[in-house]
């Protein structure tokens, strides 16, 4: 591991023991994750699922009670052992997101939420995914759109410091092209993301939550959502 990489999971590490510490440790906008993934109609009994950043483990607890047969892995070790004693029934695994330790297509189902724009290989990401799915598999994801987080990010930082942590943002045609040159389908779900969890996060950078509330992103273009909800089928040729 690079030196470079040692300092960004230590630090992460670090972060997750702090949020424990503090009692915060769900950091995603979980109910929306979970009503995206009921309205890509792909969940269904039986499926081999690994998710990629699982945090504790609230989603990977979700999909096992539907039946799916889950593997959830995270870079922290801490966010694991969390994750574990509070699901002792799911299979908890720490690596990262760029090297996966497992067989070729072994997984129905392949998930992450905000996950990608936090990779600094992202290329090899989507190689190793499409490595370990069927075919026909498919990659569930969410990111943040780089048009509304890097405003954001800026905001809360009060400097660009977020480009550290957040190095793979995607505009919308940047990412589309860039699974699509990786071998995959791409469908962009349009999803309306401002309920109270992303309302309370806005108004923490100083902007009026009130405002944003009124806005139903699934009106909007793609280009315009504040996160892409991306579902990615595994192609057959390359």
């Amino acid at each position: 591991m690079t030196t470079k990489k040692a300092i960004e999971n230590s630090a992460y590490e670090k972060s997750w023991q702090n949020a424990i510490k503090r009692g915060r440790v769900q950091f995603g906008n979980l109910q929306i994750n979970l009503d995206f993934l009921q309205q890509t109609g792909l969940i269904r009994d039986g499926l081999a699922c690994l998710e990629l950043g699982c945090g504790i483990g609230n989603i990977a607890a979700f999909l096992q009670e539907q039946g799916v047969s889950m593997i959830a892995s995270d870079i922290s070790q801490t966010a694991i052992d969390h994750a574990q004693k509070a699901h002792p029934e799911i299979d908890f695994r720490q690596h990262s997101a760029e090297s996966l330790p497992y067989e070729d297509q072994c997984f129905d189902l392949v998930m992450s939420f905000d996950v990608l724009e936090h990779l600094s290989d992202v290329e090899q990401h989507l190689c190793e995914v499409r490595r370990v799915l069927k075919p026909g598999g498919s990659y569930l994801l969410q990111t943040p759109n780089k048009l509304s987080n890097s405003v954001f990010e800026t905001l809360k930082c009060r400097s660009m410091a977020w480009k550290k942590y957040h190095p793979s943002l995607h505009f919308y045609g940047q990412l589309r092209r860039r699974f699509r040159r990786n071998g995959f389908s791409f469908q962009c779900i349009k999803m309306n993301t401002m309920n109270e969890f992303a309302i309370q996060k806005i108004k923490r950078v100083g902007l009026p939550g009130g405002l944003f509330s009124w806005i139903d992103f699934r009106h909007l273009p793609y280009w315009l959502q504040t996160n892409f909800y991306v579902s990615a089928q595994r192609q057959m040729e390359l």
